[in-house]
């Protein structure tokens, strides 16, 4: 009889074991089934703004050398689409302590939008003002929530496109509630 009751203990365990085994299957079959339906389903293009698809061209790697009134250093930047095509991710400062990144993209009345992640460790968000064949203008969102009184932060930038291999940004920070400095970054892309 003991001997029975073992057998039945095992026959449970080897069950269980089954049936988790064959659980652990059908989770990976159906993991791998959906991931490759959603690899297979295809994204429209992301046509946006005419701002938008101008900075789409800036994809690629960047040098730049940031003056930034009484001294110049090196720097590196890159962009990358992301989100369908349909927001633009550029990095300063790529690979060092004081690395930042931008965020471009079109709001919901198509007008171009940017979000800086800044090593002041805030998140102005900026609104296109305006622009031309040369130059983007933005200046800080109405419903960006910077506290600006007390707060120091990125007001305002603009791009000047000097063709598809030269462009040069200008910061505006303010710090008090006035404008505090400009820095400006001349770029060359990286071929």
């Amino acid at each position: 009889m003991v001997i029975k009751f073992k057998f039945k203990i095992l026959d449970v365990e080897k069950f269980d074991m089954n049936k988790t085994l064959f659980a652990m299957i059908l989770c990976f079959l159906f993991i791998g089934t959906f991931s490759a339906v959603a690899d297979q389903r295809q994204h429209k293009p992301y046509v946006g703004s005419k701002a938008f698809e101008r900075m789409k061209q800036l994809v690629g790697n960047w040098e730049g050398t940031m003056d930034m009134g009484k001294e110049t250093m090196k720097m590196k930047a890159s962009y990358k689409l992301t989100a369908a095509g349909s927001a633009l991710v550029e990095t300063f400062h790529e690979g060092t302590p004081h690395e930042m990144v931008s965020v471009w993209h079109d709001n919901k009345k198509k007008k171009l939008t940017m979000t800086h992640y800044c090593a002041e460790h805030n998140q102005p968000k900026l609104v296109m003002q305006g622009m031309d064949d040369k130059q983007v203008t933005m200046d800080l969102a109405s419903d960006s929530e910077i506290d600006v009184a007390n707060e120091s932060h990125i007001h305002s930038a603009a791009i000047q496109f000097g063709g598809n291999d030269r462009m040069t940004h200008m910061w505006t920070s303010f710090k008090d509630g006035k404008k505090d400095m400009v820095v400006k970054i001349a770029f060359n892309r990286v071929k």
